[in-house]
């Protein structure tokens, strides 16, 4: 005899695969953001260093002014990223509780699957007890 929810069970596994594969997605996407940020602050500061370096050879009003310049537009795009990040954050966290119920709703069937076999197994081996007594019986009758 069959599990009679299997092909729920099926279903939920698929689900909960698919819901992982986008997990796994929206993680790397996450992770490439968090790589370009820390790329954009290494680049920052390796300017700032660089400033330090022309303020001290007495750098012209121009090269200064480029250089702010540069800062702000690195602040502004660093802002935006951290926008998008707070966004994918959001995003990842929804597809995680999305996961974890589908793991809780498997996990639930397969518990029920399990109980299942085990009540299976406990009529079938009632059966051959049943089957055996009566052999047993027989045959002591038959030896009386």
């Amino acid at each position: 005899m069959s599990f009679r929810f299997d092909s729920i069970l099926r279903l939920n596994k698929s689900k909960e695969d698919l819901l992982q594969k986008d997990m796994g997605q929206i993680n790397a996407l996450y992770q490439r953001q968090q790589d370009q940020k820390t790329f954009m602050q290494d680049t920052m500061e390796k300017s700032r260093e660089e400033l330090n370096e022309k303020k001290r050879s007495n750098a012209s009003v121009d090269t200064m002014m480029l250089y702010d310049n540069f800062f702000k537009g690195t602040q502004i795009q660093e802002e935006r990223q951290d926008k998008i990040i707070s966004e994918i954050t959001t995003k990842l966290e929804a597809k995680r509780e999305e996961v974890v119920e589908a793991m809780r709703k498997r996990r639930t069937l397969e518990i029920l699957k399990e109980r299942n076999r085990l009540k299976e197994l406990k009529i079938r081996e009632r059966k051959e007890t049943a089957i055996l007594d009566e052999v047993a019986s027989n045959l002591w009758i038959r030896n009386s």
